[in-house]
């Protein structure tokens, strides 16, 4: 069970009620999905973390020109990972996304984010015409949300163990959205599910059980030269989103994707 960082349950799929009370045990969520395979609601542990009640409340009062430069932080992290994923193409399409990094302000008011995922998503896979369409459950779209949604389940998993509330968010703030925080750090980390993506192209035209194993295998995969993989930078991640939160630390730092060689 300490392998397991989610557990994906579809609608026909029976559990045992042992499942759940071992996978609370083991601080590992296990996340509802509709008939397309998206996560629709999630069963989670209750935190033992012994600051959970400050936290929550230091969430609720978060001062607005934190969260954006949280935010800020967050974004230019994403997009320098998406960055090192456009440098097989060519050096000037990675170097487009790393001159709009540095241009992210406090908040992203100028929305560097959608400015790059509209030029990084028509470039990423060699194909102009692709677009981004989460649900879609074809080609690369449906891989896409399968590994997003691994990387989610363990985001989710991060943000309880370190005391936090998942709705209240850095920045998305949906109130409909009860994963909103989880949303905010996952950010800097789908790069890596993309990269995954590009390889799996190269062999299958949609997702497969190998696909399936190669996407939830990213977690164990290094993420940055600080010897963290993408699992423990997520956890580590939103313990210091928590620190952050509650002024322990001045400065949010994000690591961002470093590619595999």
């Amino acid at each position: 069970m300490v392998d397991i960082a989610v557990i994906l349950v579809g609608i026909d799929v029976d559990l045992h009620s042992s499942v759940f009370d071992r996978a609370a045990a083991f601080g590992i969520p296990i996340l509802h999905c509709d008939w397309k395979g998206v996560p629709t609601s999630a069963t989670l542990p209750w935190s033992d973390n012994t600051r959970v009640a400050a936290r929550h409340v230091a969430q609720a009062s978060m001062e607005l020109p934190r969260r954006k430069n949280a935010w800020m932080r967050i974004v230019r992290a994403k997009i320098r990972g998406q960055a090192v994923n456009l440098r097989p193409i060519g050096d000037e399409s990675a170097k487009y996304l790393l001159d709009l990094a540095v241009r992210v302000r406090s908040g992203d008011p100028a929305n560097c984010e959608g400015q790059a995922a509209r030029y990084y998503w028509r470039r990423v896979f060699g194909d102009m015409a692709f677009r981004r369409v989460a649900g879609n459950r074809q080609g690369a779209n449906g891989m896409l949300d399968y590994g997003y949604a691994i990387l989610r389940g363990v985001t989710l998993r991060g943000v309880v163990s370190a005391g936090l509330w998942p709705s209240l968010g850095l920045w998305h703030h949906n109130r409909s959205n009860c994963f909103a925080l989880v949303d905010d750090i996952i950010e800097p980390f789908r790069p890596v599910v993309d990269a995954t993506v590009v390889t799996l192209l190269r062999q299958v035209s949609s997702l497969d059980r190998a696909g399936k194993h190669a996407l939830s295998g990213v977690l164990d995969r290094p993420y940055s030269s600080d010897g963290y993989t993408v699992g423990t930078a997520i956890i580590h991640l939103a313990q210091n989103v928590a620190r952050y939160i509650e002024g322990d630390i001045k400065v949010l730092e994000v690591p961002h994707f470093e590619g595999w060689t």
